[in-house]
């Protein structure tokens, strides 16, 4: 059995992330298993990604949350001496096995936000501090909550996109989970709640306080090993659209590579989820440089007009 695991989730609109995700593993020669928890499939949906081997399906269709709060719950499911949580927007360069897991089975290999980027998180609120660091209010709230330490471990959030643990690590994912089942409504709003004062980055959020003040949470890894190489290294879409959707300014600089996992894709003779998208042409580059601040905007508008209209 392999000692790694990889988890993801996703509903049948990000069956082509998922699709991509999975695909760039075997592109790049990582034969992890990976476990898929999925919402709304149906058995061709399901079958696309079986086929590319190794690939176990977890229906999740009864989880009234956003799935973005499945993720301890899916990482329990594994068996093997590690697992590892990815995205399902996202896709590997290079064979990047090796960099995966933590260097040491009492760490998690996650990144934890530099300073400088650290305001970003808490965008939104004013707590009268600089937002280099966690805020005090919120550690205050995560642990009372918590209820383990006095004092925090980490003093700046972690991204949850990525996380790697060994599985002596599975009391803290247990932790996790029940923490988000406690502190976090039952109902689905997307991947962030703003009316969340303390929480509003839901899983992540949680994630955090119990890397603050759970007593058997492991320790954040000093260096995050999947942004140091150029030609190994994880790449995570955040915002919209996604790549199979359209093309932002921020993402279109990784167009050629996330193209090829396509072309790969196509050449095994993999079913794909669908017709090709226009924006997973190589033919269309041109033409995806020219529409990513349209698109953009896009997507922005309509985001606004449901906030304003519902």
């Amino acid at each position: 059995m392999k000692n790694n695991t990889i988890i993801t989730a996703g509903d049948r609109n990000y069956l082509w992330g998922i699709f991509m995700m999975i695909a760039s593993l075997r592109k790049n020669g990582m034969d992890e298993p990976v476990i898929v928890g999925t919402k709304n499939f149906d058995d061709e949906s399901g079958a696309i990604l079986t086929a590319m081997g190794d690939v176990t399906l977890i229906p999740l269709d009864d989880f009234g949350r956003s799935l973005t709060c499945c993720k301890p719950h899916m990482m329990l499911q594994a068996e093997s001496d590690y697992v590892t949580w990815v995205d399902s927007d996202g896709y590997f360069i290079g064979n990047c096995s090796a960099r995966l897991i933590p260097e040491s089975p009492g760490q998690i290999h996650i990144r934890m936000r530099s300073a400088e980027e650290q305001p970003q998180a808490f965008a939104g609120y004013t707590y009268g501090e600089d937002g280099h660091r966690i805020p005090q209010a919120i550690l205050e709230v995560w642990k009372k909550n918590v209820g383990g330490l006095d004092s925090p471990r980490i003093q700046r959030s972690c991204s949850a996109c990525f996380l790697s643990v060994h599985r002596s690590a599975r009391p803290f994912l247990e932790k996790w989970h029940e923490q988000m089942m406690t502190v976090l409504p039952a109902t689905d709003v997307g991947v962030v709640d703003f009316s969340l004062k303390y929480y509003h980055q839901l899983d992540e959020s949680v994630l955090n306080s119990c890397l603050a003040f759970f007593p058997g949470a492991p320790q954040v890894a000093e260096t995050f090993r999947l942004d140091k190489s150029q030609e190994e290294r994880f790449i995570h879409f955040i915002g919209q659209p996604k790549p199979w959707e359209g093309w932002t300014p921020r993402a279109f600089r990784r167009f050629d590579s996330y193209v090829a996992v396509a072309e790969f894709a196509r050449s095994r003779n993999w079913k794909l989820p669908g017709p090709l998208p226009y924006s997973l042409k190589r033919e269309n580059r041109a033409l995806c440089a020219l529409l990513r601040y349209p698109v953009s905007w896009q997507y922005r508008i309509a985001k606004r007009m449901r906030k304003w209209f519902g």
